[in-house]
């Protein structure tokens, strides 16, 4: 099993007028400096481009792939915040790709952990012997930047104070440990239902 990211990810947490109001700059001279420092401290939170990292699951609206060997009982989504569920392909034995019949399969949802299942009376298909024997496309994400949780752009606005006063820093590197136990604190109730 392992995860494709279709489209989204990049998207800034928040602003350039926000983290300048955090950062208590008044001019333009430094816009550039912070707009870095906005793009590095949202994909130090986000999950990099096969589904690791930040705080486990996506932000903002991301379409992903989940490729399986098999058709299982119940396949579970690797994310919570499921918004859609796009299509599911499969190898036929043949090596022939088919998309799945809609009516054939839904998802289920099981307090933030989503499956998709059979529906009533339908059965999964028999698959080639493959690593990719199945594609699961499906989006999760809030909606939009302005949908995150203000408790996350908290930990963005700290994030961009750090990488602002320490240039040398980079994404995913160099947080100091109390910052990262701040951080931890902030997205706690989030992370325990990251799957």
């Amino acid at each position: 099993m392992w995860l494709e990211r279709v489209s989204g990810g990049g998207v800034d947490l928040i602003d350039l007028a926000d983290a300048k109001t955090h950062l208590r700059v008044l001019g333009d001279d430094f816009d550039a400096e912070i707009q870095q420092a906005i793009s590095s401290a949202s994909a130090h939170l986000d999950v990099d481009e096969d589904g690791f990292g930040g705080l486990g699951f996506p932000l903002v609206a991301q379409q992903w792939d989940l490729k399986l060997c098999r058709f299982g009982a119940a396949l579970r989504l690797p994310f919570g915040r499921v918004t859609a569920l796009h299509e599911i392909r499969y190898f036929q034995p043949d090596g022939i790709e088919q998309l799945a019949d809609a009516g054939t399969y839904r998802i289920v949802r099981e307090g933030r952990v989503f499956l998709v299942g059979c529906a009533p009376g339908s059965s999964w298909p028999t698959t080639q012997a493959r690593k990719d024997a199945v594609t699961v496309r499906f989006t999760s994400g809030w909606a939009t930047a302005a949908d995150v949780p203000q408790d996350i752009k908290q930990c963005a606005r700290l994030l961009v104070g750090h990488f602002f006063r320490n240039k040398e820093a980079t994404a995913g590197r160099d947080v100091p440990q109390q910052m990262q136990l701040g951080i931890d604190a902030l997205t706690r109730r989030y992370r325990g239902f990251a799957i």
